[in-house]
C-alpha cells in the first residue's frame, strides 16, 4: 500500500512537471505602433513637460483629424536638448516598429514605408523644436514645441490626402530629402520655421472663402524677424478667393502656438487683402 501511494505521488509530480515545461510561454509585450499615443505619454511622463498645453488645435479637417501639437516651458537648455534627443529616439523606434524609415522634409520628419519609390506611403510625422524666444514668459529655459501628424483610424486614401494637406511631399524625382542616417539636426529643425508662402486649399480655406463676417487671422514672418506677427480682423468681402479683412489687431508671434496673446501697436483699423489660403479661423 505504501509503495502504491508513493508511486501515485511521484507520478502526479512528474505529470505536473511535464505540464509546467510544456505550457505556452506568456505572450510578448505588445509593441505600441501609434506615435501619437507614444508622444502623448512622453508629454505627460515628466513633471515639467506635463505643465504644457495643446496648441494649434484647429477646428477643421485635416488638422483637427490628424495633427497634435504641444508646447511647454523647459526647465533648462539642457533639459530641452535631452527632450529633443529622447523624442527623436522614440520616433525612430516607433518608425522601426512600423517597418518604416525616417526621412526629413521641409517642415517635418516623416516615417514612411518604401522610401524614395513610387510606392512610398507616409505612416506618421514627428517634429520637435526649441526656441529661446518668449524668455519673458519662460525664464527657466527654451520653449519646446512638439507636433505629430498621424491617424490610423481612417482609410489609406483619406490618410494620404490629409498628410499631403499638412505638408507631406509625395515621392518624385525632384523631391529633396535628407537621408535618415544623417544627424539628428538633419531630421529635426531646432529653430522656428516661418509659414510657407502658399498654404494648400483645405476645408478651412473653403469656409473662409464663403463666410463674410467671420473672424480670421494671418501670420507673417520675414527672415529678419524673430517672432513674426499675426493680424486679426473680420472678413469684409471675398472676390475670386481674394479675402478682404478689416484688421483691428496686430499680435506678437504666431498666436496658434504663442504662449500668450501680446498686442502690438497697430492702426485703429486697416484693410488687408490676401488669398483665402493665407488666413485661418481664430477666436
Amino acid at each position: 500500500m505504501r509503495k502504491t501511494l508513493l508511486t501515485r505521488v511521484s507520478l502526479a509530480g512528474l505529470i505536473a512537471t511535464v505540464a509546467g515545461c510544456s505550457s505556452t510561454p506568456p505572450p510578448a509585450p505588445k509593441v505600441e505602433k501609434s506615435f501619437k499615443t507614444i508622444a502623448s505619454q512622453f508629454m505627460t511622463s515628466d513633471a515639467t513637460r506635463s505643465q504644457g498645453t495643446v496648441v494649434d488645435k484647429g477646428m477643421f479637417y485635416p488638422k483637427e483629424t490628424f495633427s497634435l501639437s504641444y508646447r511647454y516651458c523647459s526647465a533648462s537648455a539642457e533639459q530641452a536638448q535631452q527632450d529633443i534627443d529622447q523624442f527623436y529616439q522614440l520616433a525612430k523606434k516607433t518608425c522601426k516598429a512600423n517597418s518604416g524609415t525616417m526621412i526629413n522634409q521641409a517642415t517635418d520628419a516623416w516615417c514612411v514605408s518604401h522610401p524614395n519609390t513610387p510606392d512610398e506611403t507616409p505612416i506618421f510625422s514627428a517634429r520637435i523644436t526649441s526656441t529661446d524666444l518668449w524668455a519673458d514668459v519662460c525664464p527657466t529655459g527654451p520653449f519646446v514645441t512638439m507636433r505629430v501628424i498621424e491617424n490610423k483610424e481612417v482609410n489609406k486614401d483619406a490618410w494620404i490626402d490629409g498628410a499631403k494637406l499638412l505638408g507631406y511631399q509625395p515621392y518624385s524625382v525632384h523631391r529633396k530629402i535628407v537621408p535618415s542616417n544623417q544627424s539628428q539636426a538633419a531630421l529635426f529643425n531646432e529653430k522656428e520655421t516661418p509659414a510657407p508662402e502658399q498654404e494648400p486649399w483645405t476645408e478651412e480655406t473653403g469656409f473662409i472663402a464663403t463666410h463674410v463676417g467671420e473672424t480670421v487671422c494671418m501670420y507673417k514672418k520675414t527672415k529678419d524677424e524673430a517672432y513674426g506677427v499675426t493680424y486679426k480682423g473680420k472678413i469684409q468681402s471675398v472676390d475670386d478667393n481674394r479675402v478682404s479683412v478689416l484688421a483691428t489687431e496686430k499680435l506678437k508671434g504666431d498666436i496658434r502656438i504663442a504662449p500668450e496673446i501680446d498686442p502690438l501697436p497697430w492702426y485703429k483699423e486697416a484693410v488687408i487683402e490676401a488669398d483665402a489660403r493665407s488666413w485661418f479661423i481664430c477666436q
